[in-house]
């Protein structure tokens, strides 16, 4: 820990907000207009997660690809009047043995794909386990509740249980690597379930699925903007204590130690390192923290350079088990109406849990080598016509909870006196709009909170020991 005895000290403020993710910066954009709000980004960018590379009509997500559902991301598109391409009306495809099927017709998929029956059974197996309990995610009946709860106790590798096909083994592995970031033994089946049910499901169900025009990160551009000087990037926060009725922030800036006097404080940072940055938590708390793990991607990006209409327009994403990547998503979907199409494209291709690990460390020549060769596999009609392709090591994207493990969450929904956490682990599903929501209902808690006298706070009377 870097000392801070000689730390030059910053005016003070009301409130800090630490990270300018999306979660940071809508808790401070629901702040500025009714409070001093200081946000520190201990990288060179604000956005976190959110981040997107433009070229002419095109742009490729390199982070969190999708917004949909509703609440305080959708307002913010809308009240800053961000166009929205909608993808209600486009499909998610599975390659396999070498051709592309389109899963809303599982008949097709089942039928007419080249499986064996081994496959064909293990594929029936796996779908009818993940349709069976998509209706008992949003009941509230109680038996819905124990449907949800059985789910929460298992491992998501109870949908391979009894499978003897290598192939419906993939697609699972696959299925979990590209919506979480991990692989099926990691995490639980509720949350498995909840993620890849929504995918294979109808999209137009699906509230406000879509993508802004020009990539997410025209949302957060926006919010930066606003928020203008209130934001300190390459602000590295070392610890955030209580003290007395406010907050000290010690962080580094420039390689020099500040110290920065705050009466609440907003932490939206990564679990783990939430963990380490905010001194004296409970043992709940901490155990809570701990019990938050992150899904790991590698993202190549593609521009292309195709001409008229191609197989792939009607797909927002392409699984693909049997390749160096597992999923393919098009964020030129967004923009296809009818046959009046544009020249060119964006596709990113996307590696998780285990695949991404063995990633990680390889040079970005070698990724983008391997990923444009598997690319021209599925679709060879782009052969000559993909762009240099931009390489993205994501460590930390997508929260899990390993089976049972979830019951902890509740603990982190409470402010801990002054010092108020938020972040896409909070609410039901981990989501860019779960992200935005967490912000704002921190902020208005902290703004709440500022607006009455405050007594001592017993959750901070038991640090962990």
């Amino acid at each position: 820990m870097t000392s801070t005895s000689h730390a030059k000290h910053e005016r003070a403020t009301d409130v800090v907000v630490v990270g300018a993710g999306m979660a940071g910066l809508m808790a401070a954009t629901t702040l500025a207009p009714r409070a001093d709000v200081v946000v520190l980004e201990s990288s060179d960018r604000a956005g976190g997660r959110v981040e997107t590379v433009r070229d002419g009509d095109y742009w490729v997500n390199v982070g969190t690809q999708f917004t949909e559902g509703t609440g305080p991301l959708i307002d913010a598109l809308d009240r800053h009047g961000i166009e929205m391409g909608s993808l209600a009306d486009k499909s998610v495809a599975l390659y396999v043995n070498g051709e592309v099927v389109d899963t809303s017709n599982p008949l097709r998929l089942l039928l007419r794909t080249r499986m064996t029956m081994m496959d064909r059974l293990g594929m029936a197996i796996v779908g009818t386990r993940i349709l069976a309990a998509m209706p008992f995610l949003e009941s509230q009946s109680g038996l819905a509740q124990r449907v949800r709860d059985n789910l929460d106790a298992k491992p998501a590798s109870y949908l391979l249980k009894g499978v003897r096909s290598a192939l419906a083994t993939a697609v699972v592995r696959s299925w979990s690597a590209q919506w979480m970031g991990c692989e099926p033994e990691e995490t639980a089946a509720l949350q498995f379930v909840m993620s890849v049910g929504l995918a294979l499901a109808d999209p137009e169900k699906i509230p406000n699925f879509s993508l802004p025009v020009g990539g997410n990160q025209t949302l957060t551009d926006v919010l930066v903007r606003d928020l203008g000087e209130r934001i300190r990037l390459n602000a590295t926060v070392n610890s955030v204590r209580q003290d007395g009725d406010g907050i000290v922030v010690e962080y580094l800036a420039a390689d020099q130690p500040v110290r920065l006097r705050a009466k609440r404080a907003i932490v939206t940072t990564p679990a783990d390192i939430t963990e380490r940055m905010v001194r004296d938590l409970p043992r709940k708390h901490r155990n809570a923290l701990n019990d938050i793990a992150y899904g790991r991607y590698v993202i190549v990006g593609f521009f292309t350079d195709e001409v008229g209409r191609q197989r792939w327009d009607d797909y927002f994403g392409v699984s693909t088990p049997q390749l160096s990547f597992q999923a393919i998503f098009n964020h030129a979907a967004a923009m296809r109406r009818g046959d009046d199409r544009k020249p060119g494209g964006a596709l990113a291709c996307f590696a998780g849990g285990a695949h991404a690990d063995a990633l990680l460390d390889l040079p970005d020549a070698d990724i983008v080598s391997q990923f444009a060769k598997d690319l021209l596999i599925v679709f060879p009609e782009l052969e000559g016509k993909l762009h240099q392709g931009m390489v993205r090591r994501h460590h930390r994207v997508v929260p899990f909870w390993a089976p049972g493990q979830r019951h902890s969450l509740p603990t982190l929904r409470d402010p801990l006196g002054s010092v108020f956490l938020a972040g896409d682990y909070q609410l039901d599903l981990p989501s860019l709009a779960d992200a935005a929501a967490s912000g704002e209902q921190a902020a208005n808690a902290v703004l709440a909170s500022l607006s009455r006298p405050r007594g001592p706070d017993p959750s901070t009377t038991t640090p962990a020991r």
